[in-house]
């Protein structure tokens, strides 16, 4: 590839000018390529997977999806500023799954996993994830684990396989006291019961969270 013979400070000035999805899909051209990609300063590139799996720039977000079935493209839609509906939309011509393309992203940028949050992903994609990052021993900074996980696989096991490197945060939903359901009734009978009972009525359930600092 006519590419690879510029000098390696053009190829860094080139590389530097591509958008993540560019990087991405250049990377599969060629394994010696795939080698060059860091030098766009890709380590600090923020990805985190949620809903979607997120490279952030600045201001820009790609928002990556996680399809059910394997194709030859994945779809891409950008925003700025996490606002939606997406300013544009590409595609990255993968076909495998979704979780390969994840290690695969990882390696190529030569980057930590910045953020993983099962409060928006199903149960399944998240241990999807698990099983392939613990096997990859992907290093995670931040992990956001709903208690109901514990239901299919044990927060001991995860915590013991994930490269996690920072922290891991527990999330569970914790009824309210008497007190204050004693409250709401109070709430109820007064003159502002028109727009404070909806209100607590929606707070009757309240997320705690379990802030576990790793230690290495």
């Amino acid at each position: 590839m006519k590419f690879l013979r510029f000098p390696m400070l053009v190829i860094r000035d080139v590389l530097k000018n591509l958008d993540p999805i560019a990087l991405i899909n250049l990377s599969l051209a060629s394994k010696k390529i795939g080698h060059l990609i860091p030098l766009a300063g890709t380590h600090r590139f923020r990805v985190e997977l949620e809903h979607f799996l997120i490279i952030s720039i600045n201001e820009k977000q790609y928002n990556i999806q996680l399809p059910k079935n394997v194709s030859n493209r994945i779809t891409v839609m950008i925003t700025i500023d996490n606002a939606w509906p997406a300013r544009e939309w590409l595609h990255i011509y993968w076909n495998k799954k979704w979780t390969e393309l994840l290690v695969y992203i990882l390696r190529v940028f030569k980057c930590p996993l910045t953020t993983v949050n099962s409060k928006s992903m199903p149960n399944g994609k998240l241990i999807e994830a698990i099983q392939i990052m613990s096997a990859e021993q992907c290093e995670i900074k931040q992990m956001y684990i709903h208690q109901d996980l514990q239901k299919k696989k044990s927060l001991r096991n995860i915590i013991e396989n994930l490269n996690i490197t920072k922290r891991l945060i527990i999330t569970r939903l914790i009824e309210v006291t008497e007190w204050e359901r004693s409250f709401e009734q109070s709430l109820e009978e007064s003159q502002f019961n028109g727009g404070m009972q909806r209100v607590v009525g929606w707070i009757r359930f309240f997320s705690q969270e379990i802030d576990l600092i790793v230690i290495n």
